[in-house]
This record gives structure tokens, C-alpha cells and sequence, in this order.
């Protein structure tokens, strides 16, 4: 016999409260509401009456005992129309991608804490020490390149966990990955008007919103990226393994979400259940910034990651706010093609580390070209999305090297293949946390296309690429990565002063042009050397030797010819070796210790050790 009586207004949702004892909760404006319990996807178990008896403000709550509820699932009714509750923390009608149901009545299920988590938890890894990975859950492993079993899912990133570990990644970002609305069916949709600018589909007469920044469901994990069937069909499984694999591997997971017209309240709350539920290490949020100030200082979240596009509100007492840096994109970009004028910018965005709050650079991103089509198209290509090339950003700060798009011409892929070298290690050695945008380590292409939001197909999925430049380019992203973790110097908490503090004969960091010790910024210049001295860090390969650290030189030459760039002095025992270059080993050279020759639009990486710092005069104007 089902007993129903008021329930917990303050527990949003539906919850197990006991042995055959469950708490539903929904915020309506109206006068009542009716909940649906369904046995199975069509057939009607019971249907409750909700009058102003159970209600609290605008919070309709019953409690509902006698009936096993474990299986069965739920909707609410309000006016005559089916409308999902915001707070479901799982929807059983949304299995397949862009797939419209007869009967799509976003159907819910209570969630139960069945999964072994094995003693997992979020791994909390500081941001300095961080190197993050964006991808689209379904376009990362969705093309049959990528040789995953279930691809386009959580499972397949689990397949890909060996892989990101290699690589050297501590953080995946996801784009949205909860039920979103990716074909216009959790909002009234009207079959005359075409959105502005959403595609059209032919097929299915609805809009395609492949990335999901729309209306969603927020609490559940989105169905469609779900493999299901290793899971007991419980879709929440799957993404909770996801999570538990990859913390095994040492990587975190970031979920992005995005919010529009949701109440401080829900977000909060929204973040808190994944967090605990989930156990996510942090969120990448779009929303309004009352949320995210309440997010900042909520004493649940006070080590959880929170990013946002610009962070200027209250802080928690530990760094876990970071600003999402778009600025730095169009900075490196510009320096990186050798516009004019753009050394000083490179020079201060490089070392830009903020104290209470971090910064995730990226040079590529979902909303734009990739790496590869940033070096080989001038302009956007949209023309798949059906809206004569009309949509996305026009301005990419982009070079194709010589020729648009395609080509076979080796003097231009070889070009192309340094330019996104110089690329990745302007984004490596800058202070703040890098963000690698998914497939740009092995060349994927878009096509020139920098807005594919519409497109479920080869465009936005990830190409695997597997040939001698894609594994190249893999195995140099590697290289910079370990070189960075190597040495706490390139990845410090705090702002590098450019001071000699230890005095020790060099600064911390220093900038170096034609020169020792002397910057030029002058517009026309586009070649600069940056020297770290590890004495200020603790070097891992030199802990321990308090008479012995390096010195580890970074040049730029973006300039269209080659240049020669001032070697600060070192000791006759000690030697300048070149380390990384973005080109052939013939491309650098170092002369008597103190030139270092560099080609044209290049970049390097030297480094000397400093032994016997005892014998050694103070003050590094010595050895100029």
C-alpha cells in the first residue's frame, strides 16, 4: 500500500530516504502540480496529486512509502504538459545522440549509491603542477580512427586514459557532459522559425547544438555518451568509472558547464553533487557572477578547481579560482605570425602568473581554429554550416605559411610543422597552467572550419592521425611537457620577480636581446631570449646540490630572418647545450658561449650548469 504524505522541500530532487521510502521535491510556480511514476517508459504506475498542502514557497515535496520505487521513473505534469525535473540526476530517454523518441518524456530515475568507488578520491592537484586537456566527450573518440571499442562515450576516454598519462596530462576537460539539449527537445520549439544562428537539420527539422552550451539538465550525465551496456544500464556507472580510472592514472577531471538563467541556489548545489557524487576536481563555469561568488568562498568546494572566464570576486582562503585566459590566445597568436609590435605583450603575458588566483592559457580552443588550421588557413572555411560562412569568429590572428589549406608542398608543411612547435612552446614555458586543446598534439584538422557547434560528423571529430609528422608532433609535446615538469623553475606558484634575491650572480628570470641583460622591444623586434635560473626552485634534477644549479635559456626568433641573441656569461667549466628546437638541429648554433645563432622563425631551448657558486663573484653585471 503507498503512503504519501509532505516531504523535505530543502531535498530537490528524488531521493531514497529508507526501506521502500522516497523524497521528491520540485520547484514550480503554480498551483499545483502532478507527479508521473511510470513502471517501465510507458506504462503509468500512479499518478500523485500535488495541491498547495505540499507546498513550501514555491517547492512542491511529497513523501511516498510502501512501494518499491528502486526501477521505476518519474516525471512532473503542470498545465497539461510533461516537464522533466531540473534536478534529475539521471534521464532514461535521451540514449542515443540527435535521436528524437515517440514517447521522450525525459523520464527520470532515483539514483542509488551502488558503485565501489575503491577508496577514491579527487586528487587535488595545484594548478602550477597541472597540464590540462580539453576535449568534446562523443567527437574525442567518435571517428573510427580513434580504435576504441565504444566510441563517441565515457568508456572511450577510459581507453584513451594510457594514452593522456603518456602524454603527460593531469586534468581532462569536458565539454558540456550532462544532458543537454542538443536537438531542441527540453524547450518549446517552434517548427516554423529557425533559431538564430543554429543548422537547420534537414533530416529531423530541429536544431543541432553539438557542443551543448543550451538548456540541460545539469544534475545528470549525459545519456548519449554512455556505452550502457557494461554498466547494468545505469548511465551514472559509466561516467563514475570514467572518473575512478583516470584518477588511478593521476588525471583529474574538469567539468565545464555552462548555466543561463538558474538560480544561484541550483548551481551551488549543481557543483556540490558532483563533487561529492562524482568526485570531479573542479568546474569550468559559465554563469552569473553572484553564483560564482557564492561558489568561491562555499566552504564544501574550498579545494575544488573553479574556473571562469574572468575572476574578479571573493576568494576562498585556498588557490582554487582561476581565470580562463582568453587574452592569451590573439597575444601568442600575433607574436607567433610576427606582427608588429607584439613583443612587450608576449613578454608580459609569458610571465603573467597572478597570486590569488591561477591562469589557464590556451592558444587553441572549441571555438576556433586548431593548431594545425591556425598554421594553414588565412580564413574561416564555415560553409558546412550551412550559413554562408557567416558565422564564427573572423578575426583568428591566423597564417596559412604561403598556401590556403591542403597541400603537398613540403617547403610549406615544413614551415607548418615548426610554426605549431614555436606555438606549443610559447604555451609550455609560460607561467600560469597550459591547456592543450584535444587532437591538437598529432595535427587535427577541422578543415579550416572554426565554429563546427553544428556539426555531429568527421569536421568535429577528433582524426587520430597515424603518420610520421602526427607521431612526430606527439612525441615533441611529450618532450615539452616532461621538460616542464622537470624543473619547478618553469611552473612556479608565485610570480617570478626578475630579481636577483639570493644573490646568487642571477635573477630569477631575465630578458635578453642582441645583447646580455639588455631587452629591446621595439616594435619592429620579434626575437627575444629568456633565461631562468632553477636556484630559485627546487630543481628536481639538482636537489640537494647547494653548490650546484642550471640555467635554462629560452629564445624566440619570430622574425621572417635568422638573428643572433646575446648568451649571458657563465664559467669557463660550464657550456650552453641546446635541448629542444622547434626546427633541425642546424637551425641553432652557440658560439664561444656567448652568441647564440638562431633561424629564422624558430625557437629553442639551452641549458647550462652553474657549478662552484662559492668561487664565483656576486652580482651577475660580471659576466656580461
Amino acid at each position: 500500500m503507498i503512503n504519501i504524505k509532505k516531504g523535505n522541500p530543502a531535498q530537490r530532487g528524488a531521493q531514497k530516504t529508507g526501506s521502500m521510502s522516497y523524497n521528491f521535491a520540485f520547484a514550480c510556480v503554480s498551483d499545483n502540480i502532478t507527479l508521473l511514476i511510470f513502471d517501465g517508459r510507458k506504462n503509468l504506475k500512479c499518478k500523485v496529486e500535488l495541491d498547495e498542502t505540499y507546498k513550501t514557497g514555491d517547492v512542491f515535496s511529497c513523501n511516498i512509502s510502501g512501494e518499491n520505487l528502486d526501477k521505476a521513473m518519474y516525471c512532473y505534469e503542470s498545465d497539461g504538459k510533461m516537464i522533466p525535473d531540473l534536478y534529475a540526476k539521471t534521464v532514461t530517454c535521451c540514449s542515443e545522440f540527435n535521436k528524437i523518441q515517440d514517447n521522450a518524456r525525459y523520464l527520470s530515475r532515483i539514483v542509488l549509491d551502488e558503485f565501489d568507488w575503491e577508496g577514491d578520491m579527487p586528487l587535488q592537484i595545484p594548478y602550477e603542477d597541472s597540464i590540462f586537456y580539453k576535449i568534446h566527450v562523443r567527437g574525442y573518440t567518435k571517428s573510427r580512427t580513434s580504435m576504441v571499442k565504444h566510441k563517441g562515450t565515457f568508456d572511450g576516454i577510459i581507453q584513451k586514459a594510457d594514452y593522456l598519462k603518456e602524454l603527460g596530462i593531469t586534468a581532462v576537460e569536458l565539454m558540456p557532459a550532462y544532458e543537454y539539449d542538443e536537438a531542441g527537445r527540453f524547450s518549446d520549439y517552434d517548427e516554423n522559425e529557425k533559431p538564430s544562428g543554429m543548422y537547420k537539420m534537414a533530416e529531423q527539422g530541429r536544431p543541432l547544438n553539438y557542443w551543448g552550451y543550451c538548456n540541460a539538465l545539469h544534475f545528470a550525465p549525459k545519456a548519449s555518451f554512455t556505452s550502457c551496456a557494461s554498466y547494468k544500464n545505469d548511465y551514472t556507472y559509466e561516467f563514475k568509472n570514467m572518473v575512478k580510472q583516470l584518477h588511478k592514472k593521476g588525471i583529474e577531471v574538469i567539468m565545464e558547464m555552462y548555466f543561463s538563467d538558474e538560480t544561484p541556489e541550483l548551481i551551488t548545489d549543481c557543483i556540490r553533487y558532483w563533487v561529492m557524487e562524482y568526485h570531479i576536481d573542479g568546474v569550468h563555469l559559465y554563469g552569473p557572477p553572484c553564483a560564482l561568488n557564492v561558489c568561491a568562498t562555499d566552504p564544501v568546494l574550498s579545494y575544488t578547481k573553479i574556473i571562469t572566464v574572468f575572476w574578479d570576486g571573493k576568494r576562498g582562503h585556498v588557490r582554487h579560482m582561476a581565470d580562463y585566459n582568453d587574452g592569451y590566445l590573439g597575444i601568442i597568436r600575433r607574436f607567433l605570425k610576427g606582427d608588429d609590435n607584439q613583443l612587450e605583450d608576449f613578454i608580459n603575458t609569458q610571465r603573467n602568473n597572478p597570486q590569488n588566483a591561477a591562469v589557464i592559457n590556451y592558444i587553441t580552443n572549441h571555438n576556433g581554429f586548431t593548431l594545425n588550421d591556425c598554421v594553414s588557413y588565412d580564413r574561416k572555411h564555415n560553409e558546412a554550416n550551412h550559413e554562408n560562412n557567416r558565422d564564427g569568429e573572423s578575426f583568428n590572428y591566423s597564417w596559412n605559411c604561403g598556401f590556403e589549406g591542403r597541400t603537398k608542398k613540403k617547403k610549406v608543411l615544413a614551415l607548418r610543422e615548426k610554426q605549431m612547435k614555436n606555438a606549443l612552446m610559447m604555451l609550455m614555458f609560460s607561467a600560469g597552467t597550459p591547456l592543450i586543446f584535444g587532437g591538437d598534439e598529432f595535427l587535427n584538422s577541422q578543415l579550416g572550419n572554426n565554429n563546427p557547434y553544428c556539426l555531429d560528423n568527421e569536421i568535429s571529430w577528433v582524426n587520430w592521425n597515424d603518420n610520421e609528422v602526427s607521431k612526430r608532433m606527439t612525441e615533441f609535446v611529450k618532450k615539452l611537457i616532461s621538460f616542464r615538469k622537470k624543473y619547478n623553475i618553469l611552473h612556479m606558484k608565485d610570480k617570478l620577480l626578475a630579481s636577483d634575491s639570493l644573490s646568487c650572480g642571477y635573477p630569477d628570470i631575465s630578458y635578453h636581446g642582441s645583447g646580455a641583460w639588455y631587452q629591446v622591444t621595439e616594435n619592429y623586434n620579434r626575437h627575444i631570449g629568456i633565461m631562468y635560473c632553477t636556484k630559485y626552485s627546487d630543481c628536481k634534477t639538482n636537489a640537494g646540490k647547494d653548490d650546484e644549479f642550471e640555467l635554462i635559456y629560452i629564445a624566440y626568433n619570430m622574425h621572417w630572418e635568422a638573428h643572433e641573441l646575446a648568451l649571458p656569461k657563465i664559467s669557463e667549466s660550464s657550456s650552453w647545450n641546446v635541448k629542444i628546437c622547434s626546427a633541425d638541429d642546424e637551425s641553432v648554433s652557440v658560439t664561444d658561449n656567448r652568441t647564440l645563432h638562431i633561424a629564422p622563425r624558430t625557437s629553442a631551448v639551452l641549458t647550462a650548469t652553474i657549478k662552484n657558486i662559492k668561487n664565483i663573484k656576486r652580482g651577475h653585471r660580471e659576466y656580461k
